[in-house]
């Protein structure tokens, strides 16, 4: 009888140690996961926020022939949940020849991120035409420390050599 009991005494400090030491390891392994507040999990900086409405123009490179130098102006609705450094948002442009009209304009959706780095705010989106079957425009630009004003680059993204600059005014920062 005093063996079995020794036997379970044993079990038992031998499953306190055990189960001491799974709660540590498991611990451990959840606060490795947890992610910077606000960033998506993204080291550095919280994601800046620059949900609103804006007003910015494209304009055409070298490798659009007829087009190259022309500039297309377009309303911009940015979406961003708070603390998140992703954006969504729809873009309306004119009607420059690609596309197709719905409503006296082009619409297309947009879905990428917004990040800081050194004062900078750098957007990239990709830009999804919505009645067509156009080619996505990938878009990638910064905003210096204290303008308004962000520019960038475009390129289609089947053909990268198929691109030109933009710029978003007025983008403000909170």
């Amino acid at each position: 009888m005093n063996s079995l009991l020794l036997v379970i005494a044993r079990f038992f400090q031998r499953w306190r140690v055990w189960s001491w030491s799974l709660g540590l390891v498991l611990a451990m392994m959840l606060a490795s996961c947890a992610s910077p507040e606000g960033n998506d999990g993204l080291s550095g900086a919280p994601a800046p926020n620059v949900q609103g409405i804006y007003q910015g123009s494209y304009t055409y490179g070298g490798a659009y022939q007829k087009l190259k130098g022309h500039s297309v102006s377009f309303e911009i609705s940015i979406r961003q949940m708070r603390g998140s450094s992703k954006i969504s948002g729809v873009v309306k442009e004119a009607y420059t020849g690609s596309g197709t009209l719905k409503d006296g304009f082009v619409w297309s959706d947009i879905h990428g991120t917004c990040q800081t780095d050194s004062g900078y705010v750098h957007l990239k989106f990709r830009k999804t035409y919505r009645h067509s079957k156009e080619p996505s425009v990938m878009y990638s630009g910064s905003l210096p420390p204290g303008s308004s004003l962000l520019s960038g680059t475009w390129y289609l993204e089947s053909k990268t050599a198929d691109s030109g600059m933009f710029q978003i005014s007025n983008i403000h920062v909170q």
